[in-house]
């Protein structure tokens, strides 16, 4: 009994101490593992700090990198403004060179124009040497001649340099003017008398439609009058030029061509004197930029004239004419002519310029 109860509590015992064994080694192994847990949630802890670290500085990557592309993206349209900007100056160059270069060949033409002018000028001074050295004097009918200047169309701006030469040269002379051109004018017409020369009208409008009838006519005739008293301040004696002269065919495709000879038999019954001329330098036509032979014309349509009436055109265009004066005053002092004008002009002088009929000449088709 006594060894059964030995056995006995020594299997129990066994059994308990393996027991206990067992919870002790459950304890040190759940001890253990509690251990480990704790050492992995304190690493998880670590890597999920390092994670959100990671992710932060990734963030402030991501947030710089936005602004290096934005930034990228200016100096992207930067450098194409810059682009369109050289492209800009770059055809401005371009346009400037050519222009340049147009500006180059132009200058260089203009040059060979200029050079062509001068030889031409040259030519010209020595024709007009020439014909003066070889230009026999005009036989004269009589000791007393005269010549009256007469300049048609004006007042303009060329008004002024024959207004200069004919003071420098002490001559004086006649303006045939145009009404609406002294209202366009007026100081220069005053000049003009002012300075001991005469104005004389020379229609209002200077258009050949003035010659379809009488009414158009004296309309306009009576308007010339009109202005001519408004400008100098008195009327203007009864002598005057036509447009294209007294025999002009102009009137012809108007009033026909009996208008004219109707028209001058009624102006010289009203009182008028209507005066043309007997030399001309032809500056209303192809040679009016050509002083050489205006100087030719003058000298060679005055032959063997001892009373002479000159044709001179005072248009703007005109340069020529005011060049060629002072070789035609020149000739005429030389020939022993004096110089004439309507301001102060006698009976007798007009009786002449009807006997030459250089005035109110009976006009017939």
């Amino acid at each position: 009994m006594n060894f059964i109860k030995s056995k006995y509590f020594s299997g129990a015992g066994i059994v308990l101490l393996a027991f206990f064994i067992g919870i002790s080694s459950y304890w040190v192994g759940s001890n253990r593992y509690v251990k480990d847990f704790d050492g992995k949630e304190t690493e998880l802890s670590e890597i999920k700090k390092e994670r959100e670290e990671i992710a932060k500085q990734l963030e402030e990557l991501e947030s710089h990198l936005e602004n290096k592309q934005k930034r990228l993206v200016q100096l992207e349209k930067q450098l194409t403004r810059f682009e369109k900007l050289v492209n800009e100056k770059d055809e401005m160059l371009f346009i400037k060179d050519e222009q340049f270069k147009e500006f180059q060949k132009l200058q260089e033409e203009k040059m060979k124009d200029l050079e062509a002018e001068i030889k031409r000028l040259n030519e010209e001074r020595k024709t007009i040497t020439d014909k003066k050295d070889k230009t026999p004097t005009p036989t004269t009918p009589t000791a007393n001649k005269k010549v009256f200047l007469t300049f048609d169309d004006g007042p303009t701006s060329l008004t002024p340099h024959v207004l200069k030469t004919l003071k420098e040269h002490n001559v004086h002379a006649t303006f045939f003017t145009i009404g609406k051109r002294m209202e366009a004018m007026p100081n220069v017409v005053r000049d003009i008398y002012q300075e001991g020369h005469m104005v004389l009208p020379h229609s209002y409008s200077h258009d050949y439609a003035i010659y379809t009838t009488f009414e158009t006519f004296y309309s306009d005739f009576y308007k010339a009058e009109q202005t001519y008293k408004d400008v100098l301040g008195f009327k203007p004696p009864q002598i005057f030029r036509f447009p294209g002269g007294s025999s002009n065919q102009s009137s012809f495709q108007y009033g026909g061509k009996q208008f004219m000879p109707s028209l001058t038999i009624d102006l010289k019954e009203k009182g008028y004197t209507y005066v043309d001329w007997n030399v001309t330098s032809g500056d209303a036509g192809p040679d009016a930029k050509n002083q050489a032979k205006l100087y030719e014309n003058i000298v060679t349509t005055s032959a063997n004239k001892d009373f002479v009436i000159v044709l001179f055109h005072d248009v703007s265009s005109n340069e020529a004419t005011a060049n060629v004066l002072p070789e035609v005053i020149n000739y005429y002092k030389k020939n022993g002519f004096t110089f004439r004008t309507f301001r102060d002009v006698t009976k007798e002088e007009l009786q002449r310029m009807e006997a030459l009929k250089l005035s109110n000449k009976t006009i017939s088709y």
